[in-house]
């Protein structure tokens, strides 16, 4: 593992446990030689589901992106990104 990944992996272990206090599922998945993410499950609707990647810009400052390449927050704001995230995965009762 490069310490590229590890600090990835980093930034989502703290992400998954923002999002578990908010009653999400996660599942971090790191395999050698892929970028780690982190697999996200709404567990009222376990089919909405998104998985988030940490990257860092050429400036070296680490972000958090949804897995379509919506850039949702700094890596050191993680409330904002898990805010970010439960937005993508809210149900809308009607």
């Amino acid at each position: 593992m490069t310490a590229e990944h590890g600090e990835a992996v980093d930034h989502l272990r703290r992400l998954a446990a923002q999002l578990e206090a908010h009653s999400f599922q996660v599942r971090l998945k790191a395999p050698a030689g892929l970028f780690p993410r982190l697999h996200v499950i709404n567990p009222m609707v376990p089919a909405m589901t998104e998985d988030v990647l940490a990257a860092h810009e050429a400036d070296g400052e680490w972000w958090f992106w949804l897995s379509w390449a919506g850039r949702i927050g700094h890596a050191e704001d993680v409330a904002t990104a898990a805010e970010r995230v439960a937005s993508v995965l809210h149900v809308i009762r009607r």
